[in-house]
């Protein structure tokens, strides 16, 4: 108790000391501002409304009026008490307004849910076209090992050669290598003749080489693809000398016939010539040579060698392999009726004299491949991300070739082959007398109209290969660079021979040893001794143009040489109206123009003069060339050391373009919807 007393006086005392210290606050503002209050007073006076402050012991602030409300102690706007809420709360009238609006506001909500669905569910879809795969996006470049890159100076190519150049690849543009065959070989056919199938020939190193080969190109991004011989395998492998021997179970790993020395089974003609029969006395038979002797063609019939060349696939797809180039596919089957072929030619051994009625391209070709596609698929089914793919060569018309799709089955791209080798420009244009802008156009919408499924199956182009003469040579230099632009603006993948982004040329051989040898000649990296292909002696000459056309140079000096033009259309491929844009191509005269346009995105009109003179040309007055605007400005034009406003960035109106003879220009335009 007497705590609590002294705790209130000292609390009196404290009030006390703060109110004596506001008075003596006060009274200093007062002598600081003698006529404080009297102008305070004479201001309120004169305008009532003015706050006014009251010098108290507790501050504050009045808001001045007309003097009824605040001078009258009223408040028009009092508080509610919490009982008189309480009365509006529990009221009927306002609790049932209350629960009205609650179940209003959610059935709206739902509606607006219900409606928002149906529209997703039913609503018309905006049509988005499938990702592209690696192998639908960016070149596919062929590498012929032994002509590529020599890594120990013995003259010929490996595959350590091709690892130093893998850097030069990437920056190419391309997005997969094509290697040509590296397994363990007698080297009769360059490789194509396969004495083991699971290592590789000590002309080009070893498994590691080609594990670091393949580590090397994964570090950039880039896929391998190798070249696989299911066809034949070397007279040297093990396999054909047990079958010889008739030794089990390789005895009809091979194709064996009865017939006496002299007088084959058939009038069957090999590829490169003679007869298809080749006599082993050793087994008092004959077995069949689509080829060379020395490449005894397997028995594609027998399931036991069809499981060994899956298990070859498994081999090599375990090891990281991306995919295989199948060579020689039309080969597989004869006819087990062994009957002879029409003559066409009396008494010649040349491979054209008979027809191939059984022996090529048998519907057999298709089961067996199909069968090696489920191969891929399995591998593909480990990892999706990575998918396997199957390309495949065969010189077919057009018909049958698109057949080599199969069935498009869901988002298959076909059960068969990913790509069937579209070789039709290389048998189309062997000269520059065969390629005019009509045979062109032809021969595109020929292709283009005969596949299959044409939302799944996806095409491709090729100019040159290892078994074909360089598009250089077959219609020169200018037009192969103009051809080179329209294959890579084409829908579908392009595939590139070593030595094309470059423009090279067939070598001058007086007497080569294999009739494609002058297209296999070492790729021409310089201007030093060898072309910088090796310090050695090359398996196969160098051409003597090595020191004009090379990649040092024309990566360094020429601003449209054939690298500089190749390396910016593969990067033009990636554009979405390149990989998914509608397709139109008309012919004017000696003009060929193809257009690529996809609505939303940059258009890209393609243009080439096939003609020996100079042309101005109306681009606007074709029908066939729908949504092409009015003008555009030249991505990439072929014409090299051309005048500084020719080159890329150039202006153009479409109502009169310029071309020089053999010029190709590829233009960007905003296409007109």
């Amino acid at each position: 108790m007497g705590d609590n007393v002294d705790d209130k006086k000292a609390e009196t005392a404290q009030e006390q000391g703060q109110d004596e210290s506001v008075k003596n606050e006060s009274q200093e503002r007062e002598e600081m501002s003698p006529n404080n209050d009297t102008d305070n007073v004479a201001m309120m006076e004169e305008d009532p409304t003015r706050a006014k402050f009251i010098n108290s012991g507790d501050s504050k602030v009045e808001i001045g009026n007309d003097g009824k409300g605040a001078g009258a102690g009223s408040n028009l706007y009092p508080a509610m008490t919490k009982a008189e809420l309480m009365k509006y709360a529990n009221d009927p009238f306002w609790v049932k307004l209350r629960w009205g609006l609650f179940i209003l506001f959610w059935l709206v909500w739902l509606g607006m849910l219900v409606v928002s669905i149906y529209i997703i569910v039913v609503a018309p879809k905006c049509y988005r076209p499938a990702p592209k795969e690696w192998w639908q996006k960016e070149p596919v470049y062929e590498v012929y090992a032994k002509s590529f890159k020599d890594s120990d100076d013995d003259g010929k190519g490996d595959l350590n050669g091709i690892t130093s150049k893998v850097d030069y690849l990437a920056a190419l543009g391309v997005g997969s290598v094509w290697i040509s065959p590296v397994y363990s070989s007698p080297m009769k056919d360059h490789g194509y003749d396969v004495s083991n199938y699971v290592d590789i020939d000590p002309t080009f190193g070893d498994l590691q080489d080609f594990k670091d080969l393949l580590a090397k190109l994964e570090e950039h991004g880039l896929k391998l693809i190798m070249d696989f011989v299911p066809n034949h395998s070397s007279d040297q492998h093990d396999w054909f000398k047990k079958s010889v021997d008739r030794e089990d179970p390789y005895t009809d790993y091979y194709v064996w016939k009865d017939g006496s020395p002299g007088n084959p089974p058939t009038n069957w003609k090999s590829v490169f010539n003679g007869s298809m029969w080749e006599y082993h006395p050793k087994r008092g038979q004959y077995y069949l040579h689509q080829f060379y002797k020395e490449q005894p063609d397997l028995n594609l019939r027998n399931p036991k060698v069809v499981e060994e060349m899956k298990n070859v696939m498994r081999f090599w797809l375990d090891l990281g392999v991306d995919g295989f180039r199948i060579d020689a596919v039309p080969h597989f089957f004869e006819d087990e009726g062994y009957m002879n072929e029409k003559e066409l030619i009396a008494q010649s051994d040349t491979y054209k004299s008979v027809e191939r009625t059984y022996t090529y391209n048998l519907p057999e070709c298709l089961d067996l491949l199909r069968e090696f596609r489920q191969v891929l698929d399995a591998k593909t089914a480990e990892d999706e991300t990575k998918p396997r793919i199957m390309m495949t060569e065969a010189y077919l018309d057009i018909p049958d070739l698109v057949k080599y799709y199969g069935q498009v089955v869901n988002d298959s791209f076909g059960d068969i082959s990913h790509l069937p080798l579209n070789l039709n420009f290389l048998e189309a244009f062997k000269t520059e007398e065969d390629l005019t802008p009509i045979k062109l156009k032809e021969t595109i919408d020929n292709y283009l109209g005969a596949l299959p499924d044409k939302a799944k199956t996806w095409p491709n182009f090729n100019l040159a290969n290892h078994d074909q003469s360089r598009p250089a040579s077959r219609f020169g230099q200018q037009l192969a660079g103009a051809m080179q632009m329209v294959m890579m603006m084409l829908p579908g993948t392009p595939i590139t021979y070593y030595g094309e982004e470059i423009g090279m040329t067939d070598t001058e051989m007086a007497n080569p040893e294999d009739y494609r040898d002058p297209a296999r000649t070492p790729m021409q990296w310089d201007d030093s001794a060898q072309a910088g292909f090796t310090s050695g002696t090359p398996w196969l000459p160098i051409n003597s143009n090595y020191a004009e056309v090379n990649v040092a140079a024309q990566d360094k000096t020429e601003v449209n040489s054939f690298l500089n033009v190749y390396k910016k259309l593969a990067e033009l491929r990636t554009q979405p109206s390149v990989l998914f844009g509608s397709t139109h191509m008309v012919v004017r005269d000696e003009v060929f123009f193809l257009s690529r346009i996809r609505k939303g995105n940059p258009g890209y009109l393609t243009i080439v003069n096939f003609g020996d003179s100079p042309v101005s040309t109306n681009v606007t007055m074709s029908d066939a060339l729908p949504n092409l605007g009015n003008k555009g400005i030249v991505e990439v034009r072929t014409t090299a050391k051309t005048e500084a406003k020719a080159t890329s960035g150039e202006a153009v109106k479409f109502e009169d373009i310029k071309l020089k003879p053999k010029e190709a220009i590829v233009v960007n335009f905003v296409p007109n919807f």
